[in-house]
């Protein structure tokens, strides 16, 4: 009877012991772990921002934090009003953003360049399928003058739009005049991403007749067109820093992204949230580049939360808090509202 006393004393003790708990729910199987709680438990650290980012050892020290990151709206306040928009674009100088985030095409036959998203891949975006109503297999590229584009209608059921359907209803595309009308004289920045072809030269020439440059980063993912401003545009200021910021926009990321970067002379490198690494961040730094974090749309964004990473939420502090530790300087974001919250406590 002693033994097995003994022996169930000692079971309880390693039942207890078997698997150590982290405060954000990420388990480390023991060295008597069996072999499906260990398969178990990789499954929820492949499942961990924080895992992923290489952050997870790393808390918050409000004493030592001595600079926030910029919020930049991503194409705006875009859970308040429809993206890409002048409404959405007041509410993030409202909300005391930093900067906004943009995508520009060009229509050539007036001249015009419009701001504007759209389905499709950065290879061929622009699509309007979905988007708007009754445009299937169109591209906004179909429409070959600006006051064509002020006859679309978005389509309030689009999931992609965060914002209520009522924003939606009405809306119309802006021209990327009227937005730096709105910014013109502002601390804040504009984040223009090259999205269609042919905009390059158009945006420049836009930029330098309504003397916006001081408040306008030029990002892409194709990088030809970074380059070719490089290429146009090598002034620098005197403390080293180009005049003509570039950012060299990533989904994926290469074994050889820096490389690629400093070979287009790119400002800043721009990585998708979740391949922004703490030891990325710090060889972009060390190069002396500039990082910025961008995070996909609502619809992406709401995927990955369910199923991919489960310690932090669809933007939440939590999620803006794991970013923040990878030490990125600039976090395009979703919620600028949230984001703006979040760093409060850091004032």
């Amino acid at each position: 009877q002693l033994l097995l006393l003994l022996l169930l004393l000692l079971f309880v003790h390693v039942t207890r012991s078997g698997f150590i708990a982290s405060s954000n729910r990420i388990y480390r199987p023991s060295s008597i772990a069996t072999g499906l709680e260990a398969q178990t438990m990789e499954q929820e650290n492949n499942k961990s921002l924080k895992m992923k980012l290489g952050v997870t050892d790393v808390p918050i020290n409000k004493d030592k934090v001595t600079a926030k990151p910029w919020i930049i709206g991503h194409r705006g306040a875009l859970y308040d009003e429809l993206e890409n928009t002048i409404p959405a674009f007041q509410k993030c100088l409202d909300l005391g953003c930093e900067g906004i985030e943009l995508d520009v095409f060009w229509l050539e036959e007036d001249n015009s360049l419009i701001v504007f998203h759209g389905g499709g891949t950065d290879q061929n975006p622009g699509d309007l399928t979905d988007y708007c109503i009754h445009q299937d297999g169109r591209s906004i590229l179909d429409c070959k003058t600006y006051p064509q584009t002020q006859k679309l209608l978005f389509n309030p059921d689009w999931p992609e739009f965060g914002c209520p359907p009522e924003r939606v209803r009405g809306a119309t595309i802006p021209r990327l005049d009227e937005v730096f009308n709105l910014i013109k004289g502002t601390n804040i920045i504009v984040k223009i991403e090259l999205k269609g072809e042919g905009c390059t030269l158009p945006v420049l020439d836009l930029v330098h007749k309504m003397d916006m440059l001081h408040q306008c980063h030029f990002s892409s993912f194709d990088h030809t067109r970074i380059a070719l401003i490089r290429k146009l545009h090598p002034q620098r200021n005197p403390d080293g820093s180009h005049k003509y910021k570039t950012g060299a926009l990533f989904d994926t990321v290469p074994s050889d992204f820096l490389q690629q970067a400093q070979a287009i002379g790119a400002s800043e490198v721009h990585l998708r949230y979740d391949t922004c690494t703490k030891e990325r961040v710090q060889q972009i730094h060390n190069a002396g580049m500039g990082t910025m974090a961008w995070l996909r749309g609502p619809v992406g964004m709401k995927r990955d939360c369910q199923e991919h990473y489960l310690d932090v939420g669809n933007e939440d502090f939590a999620m803006y808090e794991t970013l923040m530790l990878t030490g990125v300087q600039q976090l395009c974001c979703n919620r600028p509202d949230v984001l703006r919250q979040y760093l409060k406590q850091f004032d």
